[in-house]
């Protein structure tokens, strides 16, 4: 060691006492480990997640925070670290607060592990992956099947799609089993029109005997200040040839963000889809006009009090198809004029983006869909990644949602720069 540089000599030390040490050292020795810089671009934020990517440290997931340099209160920040082997770890926070387009804010590393109130979690009901931000809930991953209301046929039941979904105020703005189209429960994703091995199949329509998607297996968990992610497997079952095969294999990463306050705007999550074959066979997806990445809006929404809102300022009346960044649908149920939505933000890597977005012309539905464009497909060895954000608001379309959108598509530049010896 004594061949190094003394200021390369000095961050080795600190890292191997910080890996070395226990849980309780690290407390004691609150270590300043260095300083993360967040500039932003053209884009105000406010309570939106920001990453820095993160050298191995061997930390626990929550064991550091920040601390804002500026800040005369030394505010503490949680942190959480996201493992991405075999590519580097990345290191999550809420940025907090307002920050102004075109500004910079600088925050200090620290090596400890706070005591946090809220954190995100992820409750077994039994049936369900309830994802949770203190005591109240954002969602349900329904994981066992769940059955058809009495009064519908048995075929609608279904397994791997998100219902409820709650508002910070509590309201439900999903639909389970809805009596006109009961196969649009919750948020979901599926295909209509397609073929698998010389077969037309359809996934979307489950009374049509061709198709269904269910849950096949649980991944992983995690749980944290910053997030929860849970990370599941569908199979897209064909239900046409001589016996069921797995058309595809789809993997959602369901991640929910603290959003901090009593009161929250609005709630934030992820989602992204890795669908691949589930055998050696295309799935091919040809032109049609509805099919992906969809959401039936809550019980009681109608073409009276329901509204639709799309990047580009459309609505029901002009919005069908249109190629948006984002959507929101909006609805309400009492006489109260009380409105509750759900936006949904569609990545730039996203094939076919801005995909076209279907919005039905009488029910509460809406789909994003990149079979509207033409023919298209799923091959072998190729799998098809989808990332979406959704921000559940209660009162209409957020005003804010152009902004989250565009930090979600173009995040703050932010940078990491280590001590090279302790404080």
């Amino acid at each position: 060691m004594t061949s190094l540089p003394h200021s390369a000599r000095c961050l080795l030390l600190m890292l191997v006492f910080c890996l070395a040490a226990p849980m309780a050292t690290l407390n004691a020795a609150d270590a300043t480990l260095g300083q993360i810089t967040i500039q932003t671009d053209a884009q105000a934020m406010e309570n939106e997640p920001v990453f820095v990517t993160l050298p191995e440290t061997g930390f626990a997931q929550d064991a550091v925070y920040l601390v804002e340099t500026t800040d005369s209160n030394s505010q503490k920040i949680p942190a959480q670290i996201e493992n991405r082997k075999p590519e580097a770890d990345r290191l999550w926070f809420i940025l907090p607060g307002k920050t102004a387009a075109g500004s910079k804010r600088v925050f200090d590393l620290k090596a400890e592990q706070l005591d946090v109130k809220t954190k995100v979690t992820i409750k077994d009901t039994g049936k369900a992956y309830q994802m949770r931000i203190g005591d109240r809930p954002v969602l349900n991953y329904n994981y066992k099947h769940i059955p058809a209301p009495d009064l519908l046929d048995p075929l609608y039941g279904r397994s791997a799609h998100i219902h409820p979904i709650w508002t910070p105020g509590g309201k439900i703005v999903s639909d389970e089993f809805p009596p006109d189209h009961a196969h649009q429960s919750g948020q979901f994703l599926a295909y209509t029109k397609a073929k698998f091995e010389g077969r037309a199949t359809n996934f979307w329509e489950i009374k049509s005997k061709k198709g269904r998607v269910r849950f096949h297996r649980l991944i992983s968990k995690q749980e944290g200040p910053v997030f929860a992610e849970l990370k599941v497997e569908q199979e897209h079952v064909d239900l046409t040839g001589p016996e069921e095969k797995p058309a595809l294999m789809e993997v959602w990463t369901i991640r929910v963000w603290n959003q901090p306050g009593k009161k929250p705007d609005f709630w934030l999550y992820d989602i992204t889809s890795e669908a691949r074959c589930g055998t050696e066979s295309e799935l091919k997806l040809p032109k049609y006009h509805y099919g992906g990445m969809a959401i039936r809006g809550g019980r009681g929404w109608s073409k009276e009090n329901c509204r639709f809102l799309t990047s580009n300022g459309k609505t029901r009346e002009n919005g069908n198809h249109d190629r948006s960044r984002w959507c929101d649908i909006s609805g309400t149920r009492d006489k109260k004029n009380s409105w509750s939505g759900f936006t949904i933000l569609s990545h730039p890597t996203n094939f076919r983006f801005p995909e076209p977005v279907r919005i039905h012309p009488s029910m509460p539905y809406m789909v994003f869909t990149p079979s509207a464009l033409g023919d298209w497909g799923i091959e072998p060895g190729k799998p098809n990644v989808s990332r979406y954000r959704f921000l559940v608001h209660d009162g209409q379309a957020h005003p804010s949602t152009e902004t989250v959108w565009q930090n979600y598509a173009h995040p703050p530049t932010a940078s990491l720069k280590l001590n090279a010896k302790q404080n």
